[in-house]
């Protein structure tokens, strides 16, 4: 039985945090969008609602109770004690200012309307290295149609609904096209113990151009991030951490008419029962019931002893790849009988590795899913129970394009996920934990793509 730790994914997060040694103010730059790149026969668009200032997080100063220099120079600085509310801020808060919070307990705060600049975003974030925490009541800190503004360097405990809200929406009116949000959560922690069944991490409510990144999460139960009637979200990094006690239903849920989602080095970890949940269930199979997430990439991730690494419910053109699913206990990937529309599916370059009798099935799905709508890539899977296993997991389910290697084993490394096993390196997201998402020397040379992001709606 392979027993793997969280131990090096904890240690990368901490590397990828860790500020950098200059911490001299920014000047504004002009946004100049960065050129697409090649990587086979995909399109790499980097994110343009990525703010370019102060795009490094510094988290606060060394020396505590000092103010950290600003991002953007000239910008004003706004001190928040612990424990005082501060929607009457806002009013002066101008593109480019900052929020500072210093060490200690914060308050669960609504925030109406604040709104940066592509140039000169907003900036809340710690005065200190030690983050602030915000104490959260229902939810922790609600941002309704805010534009331009970063959130950093920020911890939120025990949220009863979810820690932070991005809220398109005008009441509960969702709008006929989400709000263009521009948000970028970064470098926070969410932590919680509480039993609160619909709990969530992150929830995002009808809002495009959002990126979540480095961000960890210990403890929910519903989702840890929560994807609904939303567009353009970039999801890159993310931590989960479950807790005893805790049901942690889904690492990441998307829902609604949502789109253009990408999910890209992140790290699902032991007791989640499904990974992704791709689309809203359609009782019946009834696809008028709710719409099919529209285009979404999950790539780069390792599920490590989850119950489902990907639950298939609602999409049309999802694409897995170099996915490293250890030890899954109920399926590789699955098409749930509520299932609505499951079209151009493709699974490539996955590896998963289980013990024998660890895994239920490989990928179950109702009879009515014809086979054509999954593609199934090169792909590697391995325990010492195949081939002749796949009378009781059932074969892997889809058309299959490419070769699915059972015969090699990969060696997995059960502290940096790498397989010891040269061949294997073509499979999975190994090098995401062996070396911090860079190409080693002995990697093909298409091993680890940069990560595709949400491209710009036509």
């Amino acid at each position: 039985m392979i027993t793997l730790t969280l131990t090096a994914l904890l240690t990368l997060l901490h590397c990828m945090q860790a500020p950098p040694a200059e911490t001299k103010p920014k000047p504004t730059t002009p946004v100049t969008p960065a050129a697409p790149q090649r990587v086979g026969s995909t399109t790499v668009v980097p994110p343009p609602f990525v703010p370019t200032s102060g795009a490094q997080p510094v988290g606060g100063n060394d020396k505590l109770g000092t103010m950290p220099p600003p991002y953007i120079e000239g910008a004003h600085q706004f001190l928040v004690q612990p424990g005082q509310t501060w929607q009457h801020i806002i009013e002066d808060v101008k593109p480019g200012d900052e929020i500072i919070f210093p060490a200690g307990f914060h308050v669960s705060q609504v925030i109406e309307g604040l709104q940066g600049t592509r140039e000169k975003p907003i900036f809340l974030r710690s005065r200190d290295r030690i983050p602030a925490a915000v104490a959260c009541d229902g939810d922790g800190w609600v941002f309704h149609r805010p534009k331009h503004v970063v959130v950093e360097n920020i911890m939120f405990l025990n949220p009863r609904g979810a820690a932070v809200v991005i809220d398109g929406r005008d009441g509960e009116t969702v709008p006929a096209q989400p709000w263009p949000a521009e948000f970028t959560l970064r470098s926070c922690t969410v932590d919680s113990a509480r039993a609160d069944a619909a709990q969530d991490a992150v929830r995002l409510r009808s809002v495009t151009n959002v990126r979540i990144d480095q961000v960890q999460v210990e403890g929910w139960n519903d989702a840890a991030v929560e994807i609904v009637d939303s567009r353009r979200v970039l999801v890159r990094a993310l931590m989960m951490v479950p807790k005893k006690n805790m049901p942690q239903s889904v690492g990441i849920k998307v829902l609604g008419n949502s789109g253009l989602i990408s999910v890209t080095g992140c790290a699902f970890n032991k007791t989640i029962r499904v990974g992704v949940q791709v689309g809203t269930p359609c009782p019946d199979g009834d696809v008028k019931f709710a719409p099919a997430i529209d285009q979404m990439r999950i790539d780069r991730c390792i599920f490590d002893g989850i119950g489902t690494g990907v639950s298939i419910v609602n999409v049309r053109d999802l694409v897995l790849s170099r996915a490293t699913l250890i030890n899954p206990t109920d399926a590789i990937y699955s098409i749930p009988p509520d299932a609505g529309t499951v079209s151009k599916v493709l699974v490539e370059r996955c590896l998963a590795f289980w013990v024998p009798g660890a895994l239920a099935q490989f990928s179950p799905h109702p009879d009515r899913i014809p086979t054509p709508s999954v593609t199934l890539g090169e792909n590697l899977w391995y325990s010492l129970e195949l081939p002749t296993a796949w009378e009781v997991l059932g074969a892997p389910f889809g058309f299959q394009s490419g070769g699915q290697m059972t015969d090699l084993d990969p060696g997995i490394d059960t502290t940096t996920f790498r397989p010891r096993n040269g061949e294997a390196l073509r499979y999975g997201a190994h090098s995401i934990a062996a070396s911090q998402g860079k190409r080693l020397p002995d990697d093909p040379v298409d091993s680890d793509p940069p990560p595709v992001a949400p491209q710009r709606q036509p």
